[in-house]
């Protein structure tokens, strides 16, 4: 069994010797990729040493990620209008986070459908995010028409990198 195992192995030396050891993130961008998409990759690739820094005009720096969040006053709790107000401005900062994490760490789905008798009985799709968002800043706090606030936070590269690296590796 040992000499069969070996043998395997010897064969499959020359194809694993063929195949490219290392994905470049830029290389897998669908065409018509969006401009964040873009970077996003070209960050990943970056953080993972298969690429020189993003060459850019002289003083201009690399945009930071964008993460927004909305949440509407009349649907949260509390006594007062004011405090309200200020929960639907802590939605909608947690929602923007959540958008962050989405963009760093990647979205994960999950689906499962049932088909009984040829009829589709139960259709479910749940998605979640998890990781580890540090460095964020609020940019923005403004209020969307008479019952909604948006807020806008960002994350630089650099503290991207630091994430990813801190929370185990590769993205």
């Amino acid at each position: 069994m040992t000499k069969h195992l070996l043998q395997g192995l010897m064969l499959c030396l020359p194809l694993i010797s063929c195949s490219p050891a290392v994905h470049r993130a830029q290389d897998a961008l669908p065409p018509g990729a969006g401009a964040q998409t873009a970077q996003l990759a070209q960050v990943k690739d970056q953080l993972d040493g298969l690429s020189q820094p993003p060459a850019t005009p002289s003083g201009t720096a690399v945009s930071p990620l964008i993460g927004r969040g909305f949440s509407q006053i009349s649907g949260q709790p509390g006594r007062t209008p004011g405090e309200r107000r200020l929960m639907a401005i802590r939605a909608a900062r947690v929602e923007a986070m959540r958008d962050l994490t989405e963009q760093i760490h990647g979205v994960s789905i999950d689906g499962q459908t049932t088909i009984r008798d040829a009829v589709v009985t139960d259709d479910a799709l749940s998605s979640r995010v998890d990781g580890v968002l540090r460095g964020a800043i609020t940019r923005s706090i403004r209020p969307v028409g008479s019952d909604g606030y948006e807020v806008v936070m960002q994350i630089d590269h650099d503290t991207v990198g630091y994430i990813v690296r801190m929370a185990g590796g590769t993205w």
